[in-house]
């Protein structure tokens, strides 16, 4: 299979297991958001959270790691599959007594407690399912994952359209999601079997000093990229209370539909990326830059379309005026959006060309840019507060980004053609914003429609759309830009 032929295979799969995943996860936190009311989704929603922190503590990087390492070096995968798995297996034990100890000892509603309670097991076959997810792409085989995802989140609608139907307690909605990763995590061992037929889940701690620094950098990167992210959601609960949890919420929860894009991206790339890297640099860079004008493409339409309609997207979704205070967060966070996707292809070049360590320190410093600030600003501004804090934080990440691959930025961003597109994307937000009373449902496709023609002919160049849609990546349709 071309190397075109492919990325774009795993792309597809990629988006399928994302898709299934976010359609499951927006539709079970819509209803308990629009049914049970911000309190309530509030309790749910910062258990979620701190399951998902604790995830990304118990991974650890090792997922991560385990891809760019398999897909540099497949005769060594089993035994890299066994070293990376042992110590998974350590953080996952650290992690769900993290867990433990925050719903015992914090702050914390009872209902919160035993939601917490709850999903650290949810946290446990979440983040063994995530690793087996990670040997699939390490392979170039995300067809598993599409089918293990599958299963996970079309058994959790089911279970969670029964339950509510029944008028469930939310506690047995939170079982719900335990039972579905069980599923999962036992049909992803079995297809392990098939993508490494050798595979064995033996624990190996052999040359952990030979790896320590590798994990370390990519397990603090990890963990701190959604800490800075995540943080002041915590914070929240702890200043605040349940109510304003679930106002937040209710806005990252939208704000994560248009953020599929990067995450498909990256999955589809990264073990690309990871081999071109050492293969060919031509190649890698102009697979790195076909993709930040896709995000950029992508990400400044949506951004514009969050923060006109901002008041219909939230009455919407939501449809109570309970949920009116997330209008001006809305706001705020369709600019991180802009942000977030702007970002997202140095961030990956970074790490592609084993400098994943610049990544690690600055996402710390952003982590505690965000704590600082926030428990000064939070128990003063509430919610607005946070999200402020949070454009603050993301923004000094880009501009980390930006400046420590400053060749790359001046030659991708600093250009004519998008000087043009940002340009008409200012005029077309203008007029739009003067006449913000046009529906949403008519608005919002007429801006989508008009960037999407405009970054089509005139950002992507006429050889860079063939090279998008061709069989492979010709050599000579490679040039300096």
């Amino acid at each position: 299979m071309s190397q075109a032929a492919r990325i774009r295979r795993n792309s597809l799969f990629s988006f399928l297991s994302i898709s299934l995943r976010l359609i499951a996860n927006v539709l079970v936190f819509w209803v308990i958001a629009r049914f049970y009311g911000p309190e309530i989704f509030g309790q749910f929603t910062l258990a979620h959270t701190i399951a998902t922190l604790f995830i990304l503590f118990a991974d650890f990087g090792f997922d991560f790691l385990l891809t760019t390492e398999i897909a540099r070096d497949r005769s060594n995968a089993s035994v890299l599959f066994q070293q990376y798995f042992s110590l998974k297996i350590i953080f996952s034990i650290a992690a769900i007594l993290g867990m433990w100890l925050i719903a015992l000892f914090g702050d914390l509603s009872p209902q919160s407690r035993i939601l917490i309670l709850i999903f650290s097991l949810y946290m446990v076959f979440t983040t063994l399912t995530n690793f087996l997810y990670a040997l699939f792409k390490g392979y170039e085989s995300l067809q598993y994952e599409t089918k293990v995802s599958f299963f996970v989140n079309v058994g959790l609608l089911i279970l969670v359209s029964l339950l509510v139907i029944a008028k469930a307690n939310i506690i047995v909605i939170a079982l719900a999601f335990i039972v579905t990763r069980i599923l999962g995590f036992s049909i992803g061992v079995r297809f392990s079997f098939k993508v490494m037929p050798e595979i064995t889940f033996q624990m190996n701690y052999q040359n952990w000093k030979d790896i320590k620094e590798k994990v370390l950098v990519f397990g603090f990167h990890l963990f701190f990229s959604y800490l800075f992210f995540q943080l002041d959601t915590v914070l929240i609960a702890f200043f605040k209370g349940d109510y304003e949890v679930g106002i937040y919420q209710s806005v990252f929860k939208l704000i994560v539909l248009p953020l599929v894009v990067p995450e498909i991206l990256i999955n589809a790339l990264l073990p690309v990326l990871s081999r071109l890297n050492n293969e060919n640099k031509v190649q890698w860079k102009r697979v790195g830059f076909l993709m930040n004008k896709v995000l950029i493409s992508v990400g400044l339409p949506i951004s514009i379309v969050f923060f006109i309609y901002a008041d219909q997207i939230i009455h919407i979704v939501y449809g109570t005026e309970q949920y009116a205070e997330a209008i001006p967060v809305l706001k705020i966070f369709a600019v991180i959006l802009l942000i977030r996707f702007s970002l997202e292809a140095f961030a990956l070049m970074l790490t592609t060309s084993n400098r994943h360590k610049v990544r690690m320190y600055v996402v710390i410093a952003a982590a505690s840019i965000n704590f600082l600030t926030n428990i000064f600003i939070i128990p003063k501004y509430g919610i607005v507060g946070a999200a402020s804090v949070s454009l603050l934080t993301n923004f000094f990440v880009a501009i980390a980004f930006f400046m420590t691959t400053m060749p790359f930025f001046a030659e991708w961003m600093i250009n004519v053609k998008n000087f043009f597109f940002f340009t008409f994307s200012l005029i077309l937000f203008y007029l739009f914003w003067i006449y913000n009373s046009l529906s949403v449902f008519i608005g919002g496709p007429v801006i989508l429609l008009l960037l999407f023609i405009f970054s089509y002919f005139i950002v992507f160049s006429i050889k860079e759309r063939e090279l998008i849609f061709s069989n492979d990546f010709k050599l000579t349709l490679i040039k300096k830009f």
